[in-house]
C-alpha cells in the first residue's frame, strides 16, 4: 500500500512540475495534478494494454517508436478527461507533448532515487 501511495506522489510531483513550469498554470494546479495523476493510472491500467495491442504491427515496423505517440495520445486523453472534470486549462498538443517528456523524465529520476 505504501508503495503505490509513493508512486502517486512521485506522479502528482512529476506532473505539479508540467503544471506549473512547462503549461504555465499556476491556480488549482495541485488538485488538478492529483486528480490527473489518478486519471493516468486508469488509462494505463485499462486503455494503454488494449490500444499497445491493438497498434502492435505498426510499432513493430516502426521498431517501437509509434509507443511514444501513443503514449504521448494517451497523456492528451487525460488531460481531456481532466478538461471534462472542469479544469480547463488552453494548453496546445505541442505543450501537451513537451509535458509528457517531462513528466517522464521527472518521473523517472525520482523513481530511481526513491
Amino acid at each position: 500500500m505504501s508503495g503505490m501511495l509513493i508512486r502517486l506522489a512521485i506522479h502528482v510531483v512529476s506532473l505539479l512540475v508540467v503544471f506549473y513550469f512547462i503549461w504555465n498554470v499556476h491556480s488549482g494546479f495541485f488538485v488538478a495534478a492529483v486528480i490527473m495523476a489518478l486519471i493516468l493510472a486508469l488509462v494505463n491500467a485499462v486503455i494503454k494494454p488494449i490500444v499497445l495491442i491493438l497498434t502492435l504491427p505498426i510499432s513493430i515496423l516502426t521498431l517501437g517508436l509509434f509507443v511514444v505517440v501513443i503514449n504521448i495520445l494517451l497523456f492528451a486523453l487525460s488531460f481531456a478527461v481532466l478538461n471534462a472534470f472542469g479544469y480547463h486549462f488552453d494548453i496546445s498538443f505541442g505543450r501537451i507533448a513537451l509535458g509528457w517528456l517531462v513528466y517522464v523524465l521527472i518521473s523517472t529520476v525520482l523513481t530511481r532515487v526513491i
